[in-house]
């Protein structure tokens, strides 16, 4: 019976084998198709949807992720039509044949919708995923989340610089505007997109991706859109500068801005701004008197009016389906008087100054093949900017106490033409995607300058001016008044953003980077990142826990001055070619007579100072390793932890190799007398500083119909031993000497950026920001070690010798909260305090805008009605979607506050905003004077400059009233 079983079972087997084959012939191997949605400029679009239809009728959808790229399988041999939509985009159609079994790749290459605007109350679902785009710091704010924000470009600029978060290093961070390096922050009615902190690892940046700001401005709209605002804040509104003891002057603020955008065809569209602001503000000067150096401190109020205009014409136009051309031009002009007066600089210090740019980009998007997008872009910028002091007498400064006669810069002409071409390929390849291409550059530099000529005296001490006593005497005599550079830097990169697996993405890349005028002629930067979804995935749903890790190299250019701020800087090299002891001659005298007799300066016994390039000279290095978790905590909230630490070698500072040598330099003690002056002052431009630093952030976002709030805070702490280019070490042979808390060493900075829609159709915007205090220097005032500077600082020495010398005007002992501090410690075999030993006050502020939108006109179908906050703003894409702030952290939830449109469907729209900036008038104070000698040493002599912190006006808390009309 058994037997007769497993005959059966066997018979049966053998039939399957002989059937088997034909069934197996009649299935056909499936196919896939995968690619990338790209925007014009080769950006990748997330989110986007792609929908591909069998000639039957049956649809597959897929939805791009972080890198742009989507991928459909099992697709049966045939004819599919592929249609892709995301917001802001025109819609996507095209037609692929895929045979038995095969891989087709279609990237998409989406155009800017010429823009239909849309009444829409909306919140975003906060995700994470692996995407290095997408690490959840990567932000992106458009659309009404710029509504947080300052109207203001130069109020913009500064809170953009607080959202960032710290930058690594002592150089700052760096801004892009529609894809290039510099260039005038545009108002804030031309801008589309802020992206902040994305990527921070990729290839394409020569800088790393903390503190990195990228603006990208607007097209056209389909239909005439545009608004007009009017912005104005008077004295009368704010309170007082309490750094001011006497009568305040009145003083105003307001501005005018417009912007228009509309078709010229079905193929082309134009945006146009413009931004005019006016101000008479006043600067405090809090300083010795130099006629009366005992008696009252002049305390006063100084006129420092100013203007600025901006204009921008934009034009959109799509040569084809492959094609897009975009021409923007900007316009730029501020005027400033009684420039440089304030603090310890009295009014014959005030300059004039004057800068105008204009600035052509073009962009070229040119979608090669179903793979690969190349963008070309092209920005010359022409800036002229000149500085005149109002007053030629020798300048007579005394350290910590009073800077008077007139202003050692002269008279100075800097005219800039700068160059810059990139060419950036985008492409796809299975699941690697690519970035690759080069960056051009070039500066040439014509600068005219007097400064110097009119002489400048220094005093140590208030005592050695009261005995005509100066340090030193130094003039220059001009042989050759114009030095003239060209500078050149150029980069090459490739990134492969590789997706493993539905869970993992490796990053790689690598940048090559050269300049001219220095030694180092060849760096290459390595970029590694990667990130994972921790837990069970299917690829169906976003991860909740994202872990992600990153290491770099990079490298700072040793050009022109890199800040946060637009402005095109004088480059490094022209000081060393105007005083290279040729084109200008600068004499100084050690102790020399006061008044100083002009026959002396040829027969004193003189130094003379130049300039000159480390010829060892390397690029600044930044290395940079990051790790942090992305965790989603619910479907409109997400978290993030970051751990970052850097280190930077080859820093920059400026060093007197001339200055004399003694033996205990190294053992941070000074020795038994004051060392000889030197027969030279080489002030050298040397990049052999170092700093350490280590941050951790975390942030938080959550987004809502009818409210949202972005929130971070960081641990910041930092040590080196230069605060860049221009910082001098107090010690000329050991500069590791000043190696101490860093200028840029804030331990703790928190902010919080809520969106609140409230009763009665009114919108609050608050935004508060809190920083501990910087740490400041405290020197002797006086030139300890015979390196033509004043920043010695002085030595620790026993309590009882500050009991026994109880503070009198000529006492060399100084009872402070750091101990007891030595000013004159030749012979005593005292330590030298350590390099930022203080630490200044902490500054917090809280902005509000209260907004209104008022409904104007005929009622509109929705999606017709004008849109509040401004005309215009084509869709968003590129490397990330939705809003958002927040600092340089590895992650956090891309987007910030949630969408508040308060449209009324009505064909105009008024919009009334009341802004304060400081609204609990906090009294946010600067660093203080650190020279101990001086009578206001350990005071504040002004309001926190620049930044977040600082004030919009010469008042503490400034209320400024807003109106824009939208059509």
């Amino acid at each position: 019976m058994k037997k007769t079983k497993y005959l059966l079972v066997l018979i049966a087997l053998l039939a399957g084998v002989l059937i088997a084959p034909p069934v197996l012939l009649a299935q056909t191997p499936t196919g896939s198709l995968q690619g990338r949605v790209l925007d014009p400029s080769g950006a990748v679009i997330p989110q986007a949807q792609v929908i591909v239809t069998s000639a039957s009728g049956k649809t597959v959808t897929a939805v791009s992720d972080g890198t742009g790229s989507y991928q459909v399988r099992g697709l049966a041999p045939g004819d599919y039509t592929v249609n892709a939509t995301t917001a802001g985009f025109a819609p996507f159609s095209s037609t692929v044949t895929l045979a038995a079994g095969q891989t087709r790749t279609l990237n998409i290459a989406l155009q800017i919708e010429i823009e239909k605007q849309q009444v829409q109350v909306e919140a975003e679902a906060n995700t994470v995923d692996t995407s290095p785009d997408s690490n959840a710091n990567a932000v992106v704010l458009k659309g009404k989340d710029l509504d947080a924000l300052s109207d203001d470009p130069d109020e913009l600029e500064n809170q953009l610089q607080a959202l960032a978060g710290p930058a690594a290093g002592p150089n700052g961070g760096e801004v892009y505007i529609d894809g290039f390096t510099g260039g005038q922050m545009p108002p804030k009615s031309s801008i589309r997109e802020i992206r902040v902190n994305q990527n921070p690892f990729s290839a394409e940046f020569d800088r790393l991706g903390y503190g990195r700001i990228e603006i990208l401005t607007k097209p056209g709209t389909d239909k005439l859109h545009g608004q007009i605002e009017a912005r104005g804040n008077d004295s009368a509104f704010n309170s007082r500068n309490p750094i001011l003891q006497t009568t305040e002057p009145p003083y105003y603020s307001y501005n005018l801005q417009g912007s228009v955008g509309g078709p010229i065809n079905k193929n082309a569209s134009y945006f146009v701004s413009f931004f005019g602001r006016n101000t008479q503000n006043i600067n405090v000067v809090d300083a010795v008197d130099p006629a009366n150096p005992s008696g009252a401190p002049i305390n006063e109020a100084y006129p420092n009016p100013s203007s600025r205009i901006d204009f921008s014409p934009r034009l959109d136009l799509q040569l084809g389906q492959a094609n897009t051309l975009t021409l923007r031009y900007e316009f730029y002009r501020a005027v400033t008087t009684n420039a440089g007066v304030g603090q310890l600089a009295l009014p014959t210090q005030a300059t004039n100054t004057q800068s105008m740019e204009n600035t052509l980009q073009v962009s070229d998007s040119l979608v090669l093949s179903k793979k690969i997008v190349d963008d070309i872009r092209f920005q010359y910028r022409r800036f002229r900017y000149q500085n005149i002091a109002q007053n030629d007498t020798p300048t007579v400064s005394v350290q910590g106490a009073f800077v008077a006669g007139g202003n050692n810069g002269g008279v100075v002409r800097d005219n800039q033409d700068i160059f810059e071409l990139q060419n950036y390929f985008a492409a796809a390849e299975g699941n690697h995607s690519l970035n690759f291409g080069a960056r051009l550059r070039a500066y040439r530099d014509a600068d005219y300058t007097t400064g110097g000529t009119n002489g400048e005296y220094n005093f140590a001490t208030l005592d050695k001016y009261l005995q005509n006593q100066p340090r030193n005497y130094q003039v220059t005599e001009i042989h050759q008044d114009t030095a003239r550079a060209i500078l050149f830097d150029a980069a090459l990169f490739y990134q492969d953003d590789w997706k493993v697996n539905q869970r993992f993405t490796f990053s790689y890349g690598l940048r090559w980077e050269t300049q001219n005028r220095i030694h180092d002629k060849s760096d290459w930067a390595p970029r590694l990142s990667l990130a994972y979804a921790l837990g069970h995935s299917d690829g169906k749903q976003p991860p909740k826990t994202v872990l992600r890790a990153g290491y770099g190299w990079f490298y700072q250019r040793f050009t022109v001055p890199n800040s946060f701020g637009s402005n095109a800087g004088t480059p490094y090299v022209i000081q060393a070619i105007h005083q290279n002891g040729i084109n200008q001659t600068v004499t100084t005298i050690t102790n020399p007579t006061y008044p100083v007799n002009p026959v002396a300066v040829a027969n004193a016994n003189t130094a003379q100072t130049l300039y000159s390039v480390d010829p060892h000279f390397h690029a600044a290095t930044d290395l940079q390793a990051a790790v942090g978790v992305d965790r989603q905590l619910a479907k409109r909230i997400t978290a993030n932890v970051t751990y970052l630490y850097g280190r930077g070698v080859h820093q920059y500072f400026t060093n007197n190799i001339g200055a004399p040598d003694f033996a205990t330099a190294d053992l941070g003690i000074y020795p038994d007398e004051q060392p000889p002056p030197p027969e030279e002052n080489n002030l050298q431009y040397q990049s052999g500083g170092v700093y350490r630093q280590s941050q951790i952030i975390v942030s938080g976002r959550a987004t809502y119909p009818h409210f949202s709030f972005f929130t971070f805070y960081s641990y910041n702490a930092v040590k080196a031993d230069t605060n860049g280019v221009t910082y001098t070490p107090s010690v000329a042979q050991n500069p590791g000497l000043d190696y101490g808390r860093s200028s840029f060493d804030v331990h703790d900075r928190f902010v919080i950026l809520g969106n609140f829609a409230v009763p009665y159709g009114f919108a609050l915007t608050p935004f508060f920001a809190f920083n501990s205090g910087a740490p400041f220097n405290v020197t002797t005032g006086s030139d300890l070690t015979s390196n033509n500077q004043f920043n010695a600082r002085p030595t620790f020495s026993a309590p009882s010798n500050c009991v026994a010398s109880p503070g009198s005007p000529t006492s060399q002992y100084v009872s402070t909260r750091y101990g007891c501090l030595n000013t004159d410690p030749f012979g005593t075999n005292e330590k030298i305090i350590p390099y930022g030993i203080g630490t200044g006050p902490s500054n917090a502020s809280l902005n509000l805008r209260v907004s209104k939108v008022i409904g104007i006109g005929p009622k509109v179908e929705s999606g017709r009605a004008a849109r509040a906050g401004g005309g215009g703003g084509g869709g968003g894409g590129g490397r990330g979607e939705g809003g958002g702030i927040g600092p340089g952290g590895l992650s956090g939830s891309r987007g910030g506050p949630g969408r508040l449109d308060q449209n009324t469907s009505r064909r105009y729209n008024l919009t009334l905003t009341a802004c304060a900036t400081n609204l609990l008038n906090h009294q946010n104070l600067s660093s203080p004077n650190g020279v101990l000698t001086a009578p206001s040493f350990g005071k504040s002599l002004s309001l926190a400059g620049g930044g977040f912190f600082g004030p919009s006006t010469a008042g503490n808390r400034s209320v400024f009233l807003q109106a824009v009309f939208n059509f």
